[in-house]
């Protein structure tokens, strides 16, 4: 055999190799994937009491994901009387403000209370949470990053570990 059949043999065995790890690999996620969906979801239960949660999104030049945080918010599973959302777009020098309008005025979102915040003080992500602790009517603040995607069930699970000791927890 001569140098260039040895050379196309080891390109055809290397071409074989890698097309098994290839599979191995598209199989694995394709297991791991279908075993994490058929894990139970844990299950949510009934509060004794909800809470009235302002929720405060801090927003500096977010036009980029903050229609979908400001989404997953307003899709919490959460009694929506119960919520009260200040939504700042702080001295941002991109669209964040109008993204953030463009969710809040959408028909389904209008039985939520939102007040869209453009900010132009100083003081930052402390100066915004300053201002949301003077006009917050809740009765506990959450702070969600502009860039925080939420999961559906998380404010109804921390509400419901703070309930368990409100003097351990709680805002």
């Amino acid at each position: 055999m001569n140098f260039i059949q040895t050379i196309m043999v080891l390109a055809i065995i290397s071409i074989w190799i890698a097309t098994g790890l290839g599979l191995m690999i598209l199989f694995s996620a394709t297991h791991f994937w279908l075993t994490t969906i058929k894990k139970e979801r844990q299950k949510v239960f009934r509060l004794a009491t909800y809470p009235k949660i302002t929720i405060v999104v801090p927003a500096h030049n977010e036009e980029v994901v903050i229609a979908q945080t400001i989404e997953s918010i307003m899709n919490l599973n959460y009694p929506k009387t119960q919520l009260e959302l200040l939504l700042y777009a702080d001295n941002c020098q991109d669209d964040t403000y109008n993204q953030i309008i463009s969710v809040v005025s959408l028909e389904k979102y209008q039985h939520i209370s939102a007040q869209v915040i453009q900010r132009t003080g100083t003081g930052g992500k402390a100066g915004v949470l300053n201002d949301a602790l003077s006009i917050a009517t809740g009765e506990w603040i959450c702070v969600y990053d502009a860039d925080a995607m939420p999961e559906k069930n998380a404010l109804h699970f921390l509400v419901e570990k703070a309930l368990e000791n409100p003097e351990k927890y709680g805002a």
